[in-house]
């Protein structure tokens, strides 16, 4: 089975198919209601790692939980017992095989990659409360920076193949905002440019702490609800203090205007004139419901997603399933410096554009620490280089 996942400060987000999962990116210790009406509703995960109470209901019953900011807390127990949601939710076979493709923010890809990845490989044992146990083989597991899940997704369709050969020739951004990370991605032929992509933390959860200092000033007993609590009422505009509604709009808009203009200002400041030579500026990321009108007057060209909150995992699944495609036919030479070849029979039964981008096994550039560039395909064209295995040349 082939998953994208996105495991975001804010809300956790998996696709694979046409299955969706997305929840809040909150977990604690279960407390179970005396007495509900709301029949089956609590997802309940239990694993070697621990029982953990995850998403919606979490947030109505724990008065602490998972809701993390750091880089850190990918080696959480309350990260892995989100993992084992979205995987549950995308099936609920006993025993199955997974190819995973996963992100990291910008700012952390190059340090956290390789924890992450060997946080993810291998087999997972955990029980949804209410079903049978399941057994899941990561089999793979692929990182990507957070913000490319855009571009594969219009890159790719949902069986892996290219279905924009065009983007290989186009210069695209792509503002990829979420609860904790902005994320400002340059990419130019399929590569992106060093220069001009950065990842910094201004998300939407500072929308949040600014309006806890306000309702700290004003409205004290509402100070200390959790953070997601408030995100509820920052999308709906309104609270209630001892029964009585509190319009937050105007207080939400002057702050969300605020943070909007910074964000608008930093990618002004990492693309510089050059944004004006994008052919799209791609908004995503749950941030962009926030913040998509502010982007789109500071730059005509974007362009804000259907479902960007999705972006990222569409856009992950996409690959992981283009991963599987023809791979007997394409090698990669580790030896002379080279990016990849394909063999000249691929070349032609695909035109420019091979179906299978990136190759495999993964070259060196990927796998290792310290590239200049954080993710980029083989350069075109692709052509082979007469030195490669012989196997495909």
């Amino acid at each position: 089975m082939d998953v994208g996942f996105d495991g975001g400060f804010y809300a956790t987000k998996a696709v694979s198919g046409d299955r969706v999962s997305h929840f809040p990116s909150f977990a604690t210790k279960p407390a179970e209601s005396l007495f509900s009406l709301n029949g089956h509703t609590m997802v309940i995960i239990a694993s070697e790692h621990g029982r953990y109470l995850v998403g919606d209901e979490a947030i109505k019953k724990g008065r602490t939980g998972a809701r993390k900011e750091s880089s850190a807390w990918i080696m959480s127990r309350e990260y892995l017992s989100l993992f084992y949601t979205a995987l549950s939710d995308l099936t609920n076979a006993n025993q199955v095989t997974v190819n995973l493709v996963a992100g990291l923010p910008l700012a952390d890809f190059a340090r956290d990659r390789a924890t992450l990845r060997d946080r993810l490989l291998g087999t997972h044992r955990f029980t949804r409360e209410g079903r049978a146990g399941q057994v899941i083989k990561v089999e793979r597991v692929t990182l990507v920076p957070q913000a490319w899940g855009p571009v594969l997704a219009g890159l790719l369709d949902d069986t892996g193949k290219v279905v924009q050969p065009e983007l290989v020739k186009q210069k695209v951004a792509v503002l990829d905002v979420g609860g904790h990370t902005v994320n400002y991605l340059s990419v130019d032929g399929l590569s992106d440019i060093p220069s001009e992509t950065r990842g910094t933390e201004r998300g939407a959860w500072n929308v949040v702490r600014t309006l806890r200092d306000w309702l700290d000033a004003n409205h004290p007993g509402l100070s200390r609800l959790p953070d997601h609590k408030l995100m509820s009422a920052i999308v709906e505009g309104v609270i209630f203090d001892a029964g009585e509604p509190v319009d937050l709009r105007p207080v939400v808009k002057d702050i969300v205007d605020d943070i909007g203009q910074e964000i608008v200002d930093t990618a002004r400041q990492y693309w510089g004139a050059d944004a004006a030579t994008f052919r799209s500026v791609i908004v995503c990321g749950g941030g962009a419901h926030l913040w998509g009108a502010h982007v789109k007057r500071a730059f005509r060209q974007a362009v804000i997603l259907d479902k960007p909150e999705l972006a990222n995992a569409r856009g992950f699944y996409r690959f992981a399933a283009n991963q599987m495609l023809d791979k007997a036919l394409v090698c990669t030479l580790r030896t002379n410096g080279a990016r990849g070849c394909l063999s000249p029979a691929l070349v032609a039964q695909s035109g420019t554009v091979p179906d299978q981008l990136f190759p495999e096994p993964l070259p060196p550039w990927f796998e290792e620490p310290g590239s200049p560039e954080l993710f980029s395909p083989p350069e075109p064209p692709w052509s082979c280089c007469g030195s490669c295995c012989s196997s495909c040349c």
